[in-house]
């Protein structure tokens, strides 16, 4: 008894997906396409179900140095980013300021306690501005 190759479904899905082709993938297609003749070309493009339009813009894609994954979409808004770097950088500094702030408090209390090593009273130090006691 021979058997029957299996039924089709007949149903078509509620949404339609875009198909989309990895970098490997639109080379290599535009790699055959290149090297065939006008009627291995048609045929190429039934057997991968892509319109020639398509690949006049990978070929155009790949002749203008773009990456063939290429990202569709909105480009990002230039002054966003130069906004967002901005705000990064002035993160980093306030960050090396403290550090440095932190860095010349202990180095006057240093220079303070060198000092009072040396036989020297706290109140006749003649410490940097910075790191002065505050009088109450």
């Amino acid at each position: 008894m021979a058997t029957r190759p299996p039924v089709p479904d007949p149903e078509v899905s509620a949404k339609a997906t875009r198909r989309r082709f990895t970098a490997a993938d639109k080379a290599r297609i535009l790699d055959a396409y290149e090297s065939a003749s006008p009627i291995e070309r048609a045929a190429l493009c039934r057997r991968e179900r892509i319109y020639s339009s398509l690949l006049s813009k990978w070929r155009s894609q790949r002749a203008s140095g773009k990456p063939l994954a290429a990202k569709r979409g909105r480009k990002p808004n230039p002054e966003a980013v130069e906004e967002t770097r901005s705000q990064r950088r002035i993160a980093e500094l306030e960050k090396k300021l403290a550090k440095a702030e932190q860095v010349i408090d202990i180095q006057g209390k240093v220079y303070a306690l060198l000092r009072a090593c040396a036989g020297e009273s706290a109140d006749e130090l003649d410490l940097p501005p910075w790191s002065k006691p505050s009088q109450k």
